[in-house]
């Protein structure tokens, strides 16, 4: 029997559910995804919503599910048609998701008090200090590619914790997102100026992550949304992926 390729094409999207019938989940990552009044904002968050109506489909923020990373994270690698965002795309995780993107770039850095004085000159220094990580966060992958072991880091589900051993000297820095790290310990009503980058990890970017059993169709139309978003500019010569950035860029603590 001969199948025309037009035949298998005409079957494959009707395999593929619309974007609509995708799950999306999203975190406390400021800028690129936070919660903040009530309401879901960030670049991530902005950004998608003009993929969704590019891509023709009727949703909006309030049809993203908002969770503590370890949960999305889990549920991401697990659950069909599920997307998780924003996510550090590293070769660890390649083959884990299929990938959109990029949403943006972020640094990875150890976060300590600048009273503390810690004295960072290359990964051989690492080991002499207690540092806190969150559970699944790419940051782990850095300080454990500079020859940290797992078991010698203080690993929490969420920031909070982090933050308040932070506070209390418990631990003598966080391998974290520098801008979000920094945003999250201003927002837990410590002062963020008396914190530091004082060692430089390493440089992400940040992509939407599909379940690795997503269709490759919808996650193609996704890019492609995405591309036209970025490189589609108004009468200005600014895009609204521009436009977006800038919204956000003077939001930072």
């Amino acid at each position: 029997m001969i199948v025309s390729v037009n035949a298998i094409s005409s079957l494959a999207a009707e395999d593929t559910p619309p974007a609509k019938d995708l799950i999306y989940i999203t975190h406390q990552f400021p800028l690129l995804n936070f919660e903040k009044d009530n309401m879901l904002q960030g670049i991530s968050i902005d950004l998608i919503e003009l993929v969704w109506r590019r891509m023709g489909a009727n949703l909006n923020r309030s049809n993203i599910e908002f969770l503590p990373w370890t949960d999305g994270y889990r549920r991401a690698l697990k659950e069909k048609n599920t997307v998780l965002f924003a996510t550090a795309r590293l070769p660890e995780r390649e083959r884990l998701f299929k990938w959109a993107g990029p949403i943006g770039s972020d640094r990875k850095v150890l976060l300590a008090k600048k009273d503390r004085n810690l004295t960072i000159s290359g990964p051989s220094d690492l080991k002499n200090y207690r540092i806190g990580v969150v559970r699944d966060d790419s940051a782990i992958q850095f300080v454990l590619d500079d020859g940290v072991r797992m078991d010698d880091l203080v690993v929490q589900n969420t920031s909070k914790p982090i933050i308040e051993m932070l506070q209390n000297d418990s631990i003598d820095a966080w391998a974290y997102s520098d801008s979000a790290g920094r945003w999250l310990i201003q927002d837990s009503d410590a002062n963020a100026s008396d914190y530091r980058a004082a060692y430089v990890l390493g440089e992400i970017e940040a992509y939407y992550a599909f379940n690795k059993e997503t269709p490759d169709l919808i996650v193609q139309s996704f890019q492609q949304a995405l591309d036209y978003i970025k490189s589609n500019r108004d009468r200005d010569g600014v895009s609204d992926y521009e436009r977006i950035l800038s919204k956000y860029s003077s939001m930072k603590p």
